[in-house]
Formats: C-alpha cells, structure tokens, sequence
C-alpha cells in the first residue's frame, strides 16, 4: 500500500513541476524585451534551433521549420546571408507565427 501512494506523490509532484515549468517559459517568453525568432534544424519544430532575438542580420543556422513571437518589431526574411537581396516576407511585430515545413529563408533581419 505505500508503494502505491508514493507512486501516486512521485506522479502529483511530477505534473505540477510540469505545470510550473511552463508556466515560466510562458512568462518569460510574454515578458521578453523584443520579438523572437526560433529556426529549427528539422520539421515540425524538432532538432536543434537558434534563438533569435537580437536587432540587425542574422543568418540562419537551420531552416526546417520556425517559429515567431512578435513583441514589438518586425522582422524581413531573406533567400540570401546578411540580409542581401529583397524582403521575401515580413513577420508581424504584434502576433506569432509558425510553419512546420521546410523554409528558403537564409537571413532575417529584425527591426528595432
């Protein structure tokens, strides 16, 4: 029988460290200073990613899939490094946006 109550703790603890956990990645991530941009290796939001929330280029690392969380600036998406060529598309400085899929994008410049 105590076996099977401290299971029952061990699982409470867990899912309310769970529940904790991300409700302060949710915070920090609404308190943050400025938009960011998240480029990840594979699709659908897997492998390794690069944060991006610094103002000026930046050259991806990997673009399988993305996702923006605009705090107050915008950022121009580029096909080529440091933000030559024209603006293929532009993220929105208030909202977010994904795509699960395989992006063109090489740069992005975030305008502050």
């Amino acid at each position: 029988m105590k076996s099977i109550k401290r299971i029952a703790l061990v699982a409470a603890i867990s899912a309310s460290l769970v529940t904790v956990m991300g409700g302060a990645a949710n915070a920090s991530m609404s308190a943050a200073p400025g938009s960011v941009f998240v480029a990840y290796e594979g699709p659908g939001f897997t492998g390794p990613s690069q944060v991006i929330s610094e103002c000026g280029v930046t050259n991806l690392r990997y673009r399988g899939s993305y996702k923006w969380y605009g705090f107050g600036q915008a950022g121009r998406m580029h096909n080529q490094i440091n933000a030559r060529g024209l603006v293929h598309f532009k993220l929105p400085a208030k909202g977010n946006a994904q795509q699960k899929t395989v992006v063109g994008w090489k740069s992005i410049f975030k305008v502050c």
